[in-house]
């Protein structure tokens, strides 16, 4: 981690509690779904902010084939975790991905969770590695990177109709975090854990990204 924060962009002091984003002049956040009363995600952390090398590095690994960078996101997921306070998650999840046959999609947050996986050789963290995992996608919705906050919201509405959990006593009780590469408004994560605590029982979920994507609100 000390290595790699020589290229990372630290999230700020004056972030969200909730997203990570980073604050407004006045100390409100401008992410609409922290202040939702439908909020289903207790928290959003993030390693980094979406920038420099690491945006370049995520760009390659989910869509020019760069597969060896998974080695080094999940050594980053760990690291994070080792350093992470507070009670450990009884479950580690992927924002689950639906792959196309034929296409070059691949499982790239899936990969790095069986990366990390690996890489932790005394099994301390409870990664979600099994098949089938314990929260799939079923199939392909509306892709919410790059979208206006109402088409963001209507994306992760489409993904939450997709998911489904295929045995609930793995996740019902537990505290489940979900992975996933880059954030922008977290609706996408609200939606994973809206089925997470609906279908699954989990009874508490919150996420980790590698990147938090910066937010104005629009």
């Amino acid at each position: 981690m000390p290595c790699a924060g020589k290229t990372l962009e630290d999230i700020a002091r004056r972030s969200c509690g909730v997203c990570a984003q980073r604050l407004r002049d006045d100390g409100s956040c401008p992410n609409w779904l922290c202040a939702d009363p439908r909020r289903r995600i207790s928290q959003i952390q993030a390693i980094a902010y979406l920038s420099g090398s690491l945006r370049n590095k995520i760009h390659r690994y989910k869509y020019a084939g760069a597969f060896g960078w998974s080695l080094i996101f999940a050594r980053l997921l760990l690291g994070w975790l080792e350093q992470s306070p507070g009670r450990p998650p009884d479950l580690i999840v992927a924002n689950p991905t639906f792959v196309v046959q034929g296409q070059t999609a691949f499982p790239h947050t899936e990969l790095v969770l069986e990366v990390a996986a690996r890489e932790d050789i005394i099994g301390r963290w409870p990664f979600d590695t099994g098949h089938p995992r314990c929260i799939v996608k079923t199939r392909a919705t509306p892709r919410s990177a790059r979208n206006t906050a109402p088409a963001k919201r209507a994306a992760a509405g489409e993904l939450r109709a997709a998911l489904r959990i295929p045995d609930p006593s793995r996740t019902s009780g537990r505290r489940v975090l979900i992975y996933d590469d880059v954030c922008t408004t977290g609706s996408q994560l609200d939606a994973v854990a809206a089925c997470l605590l609906d279908d699954g029982h989990a009874s508490h979920v919150e996420a980790v990204t590698l990147a938090r994507a910066r937010w104005t609100g629009r």
